[in-house]
């Protein structure tokens, strides 16, 4: 099931907008007009990261779940696992989410149906796995497995961040350095060429032009920033903006190939662990389909879901895919053929990481002394523009 996200007029013309569970956009926007919502504008609803929807850090989820399963695994009761885990949490909100969650296991619900309570922390990966542990009486194997999957994830993210943390930290720094040069530097320096009766050199006049809109129309600047980032965002959130993140994804050269990767990454993974947990082939498409952020490969992934609901093979259905690259429809052909597709998943997995840890380091490798050389090529603009009129200077008083 997917979450969408709707604006639509009711049998009264008034305008409203919700959120709606469906297969796909089609049966979503097919149950709004059997409620008689004449739908507007629906789209899939992304969601940002997991610490601004709940203030709750991924870690501590993820150390709850390996005491979790650590408990499990002991063979006690799941109420005294519960009971073991609430008394280790620290962060406060998570504390009540497990006591919730108990409350509901002891009221007769079920350890999945009363994580599905909680999507915003629980996806419905981690439901669909504890749900085949419990019908299987495999759950603390299943715990361990989640467990982890969320640590690598958490791990290569982690990775990829460290990797990338020093270039943007050079771009934040030069946007600075450039701004402080400008408005503080500049105008001291120039402030006596104004003063003086002679014709000043061309980029002389634009450096004090230039400093003094940095001066007074700082406002406009930061009015203009805000501006398009608010316009990017809504852009990036709407229909439009998938078409835009997709290109940015499958035409820009070095980025593509480390945002690809990175979107087979999480879908493999996603796919290892729910058919190592035991959940159906099918459906663990369906339910890692949702991690990825590319409306393209998430239309490959329906027509590969498509396919094998009509009888074809795993390994036809990925060598008709437009976007999953050989490599993946050879190692799935393995595992079809080997009956070890989960292993092979991770396989897929593990390869990729590697792949995006170096093209990322070598993207960041390459942006450290672009971002050195632009700095140089500003400052010494900056200077030469300075320097003129003093020589022109130098050369009239001789």
């Amino acid at each position: 099931m997917n979450t969408y996200k709707y604006t639509a007029f009711d049998k009264e013309g008034k305008k409203v907008a919700g959120k709606i569970t469906g297969d796909d956009i089609k049966k979503a926007r097919k149950a709004l007009k059997e409620n008689n919502l004449y739908v507007i504008e629906i789209k899939e609803d992304v969601t940002p990261a997991l610490y601004f929807r709940t203030g709750i850090r991924e870690e501590d989820v993820i150390i709850a779940m390996r005491e979790l399963a650590t408990f499990v695994n002991s063979k006690l009761p799941l109420d005294e696992c519960l009971t073991g885990v609430i008394s280790q949490i620290r962060q406060v909100r998570l504390k009540k989410v497990f006591q919730e969650i108990q409350r509901k296991i002891r009221e007769g619900k079920s350890f999945s149906d009363a994580l599905r309570d909680f999507p915003a922390i629980f996806p419905e990966m981690i439901v669909s796995m504890v749900r085949a542990g419990e019908e299987t009486g495999t759950l603390d194997k299943i715990l361990v497995r989640i467990s982890v999957f969320l640590e690598r994830r958490h791990k290569f993210r982690n990775r990829i961040r460290s990797i990338m943390s020093y270039p943007l930290f050079m771009l934040v720094i030069s946007i600075v350095v450039f701004i402080f040069l400008l408005s503080f530097v500049t105008p001291t320096i120039t402030r006596m060429f104004a003063q003086i009766n002679m014709t000043l050199p061309l980029p002389t006049l634009i450096l004090i032009k230039i400093s003094r809109f940095f001066k007074t129309g700082w406002i406009y600047i930061i009015a203009g920033i805000f501006l398009i980032y608010a316009g990017g965002k809504k852009l990036l959130a709407s229909g439009r903006g998938e078409e835009v993140k997709d290109f940015i994804r499958f035409r820009i050269p070095v980025l593509n190939n480390i945002l690809l990767k990175k979107e087979i990454i999480l879908f493999s993974t996603t796919t290892a662990t729910l058919i190592d947990g035991g959940v159906d082939i099918i459906e663990s498409f369906q339910i890692a389909r949702q991690v990825l952020s590319s409306r393209l490969l998430r239309k490959d992934i329906d027509d590969i879901i498509e396919s094998l609901s009509k009888g074809g093979s795993l390994s036809a259905s990925f060598r008709n895919s437009k976007y999953f690259p050989s490599l993946v429809t050879q190692l799935v052909s393995a595992g079809e053929r080997s009956s070890s597709l989960a292993e092979m998943f991770n396989r897929i997995g593990e390869i990729y990481e590697e792949e995006v840890s170096q093209s990322s380091v070598r993207l960041a490798n390459f942006i450290e002394p672009m971002m050195i050389l632009f700095m140089g090529i500003v400052v010494g603009i900056i200077v030469l523009a300075i320097l003129l009129p003093i020589f022109q200077i130098s050369q009239s008083i001789r």
